[in-house]
């Protein structure tokens, strides 16, 4: 077979499988793991069963399997951000300010979750510690942005809004601050089905939604 050739269905799916089921590996590994990359690599190697070139078919660098896994969170973030747009009743929440009860609704979806975000803290450590510059640790969260954009574009439009920022900036500062305070919350003895009640989800979320955005106009 020529060496251009592509891989048959039957081997991409395989393929696929077989990275699936080594990125949710790493993901039930990396919130307790204190060793190196490389270790984490030869961990995950054995619990898989691969030797070392199988294994590199499928993620050829290091910084590949750690950027998977980000992707794979990202990806369960936006998809939660879109659960919790697609399930919001404006007409449920009649006495309440519109933009309150859709940060409520957001934080109960859970975008991010305990073991998620220090998933993503030892993520970026473990690049770091790779010598990886930035824009590599960043890379899989710009490859994602589309999905993110669209969920919470789909968000705002619950509560008849649209982004006025520059909607990528926009998306960036609503998942840093949600990151970092949800973080705080944590780590100050909260626990997460009850960071709903934090005075971030119900004053400077709902803040930020109103800032970044704009009332939709009506035709």
């Amino acid at each position: 077979m020529p060496a251009d050739t592509p891989p048959s269905p039957r081997v991409e799916a395989t393929r696929s499988s077989n990275r699936s089921r080594i990125v949710t590996m790493a993901r039930i590994l990396l919130p307790t793991w204190n060793g190196s990359l490389s270790e984490l690599r030869a961990q995950l190697q054995r619990e898989a069963g691969f030797a070392e070139g199988p294994f590199r078919t499928l993620f050829p660098d290091d910084r590949d399997l750690l950027q998977a896994v980000d992707h794979a969170l990202l990806e369960e973030c936006a998809q939660r951000v879109r659960s919790a747009a697609e399930a919001f009743d404006p007409d449920a929440h009649s006495g309440e300010a519109p933009e309150v009860a859709l940060s409520v609704a957001l934080a109960q979806a859970y975008p991010l979750d305990w073991s998620s975000l220090t998933i993503r803290l030892r993520e970026r450590l473990l690049a770091a510690s790779t010598g990886a510059r930035s824009e590599d640790v960043l890379e899989a969260e710009r490859a994602f942005l589309p999905a993110l954009l669209d969920a919470f574009e789909l968000l705002l439009g619950r509560i008849g809004r649209r982004f006025a920022w520059q909607p990528t900036l926009a998306v960036r500062v609503l998942i840093l601050t949600y990151e970092r305070s949800f973080e705080s919350w944590i780590m100050s003895g909260g626990n997460e089905q009850s960071f709903a009640r934090s005075s971030y989800v119900q004053q400077t979320l709902p803040e930020l939604l109103l800032g970044v955005s704009e009332p939709v106009a009506a035709e």
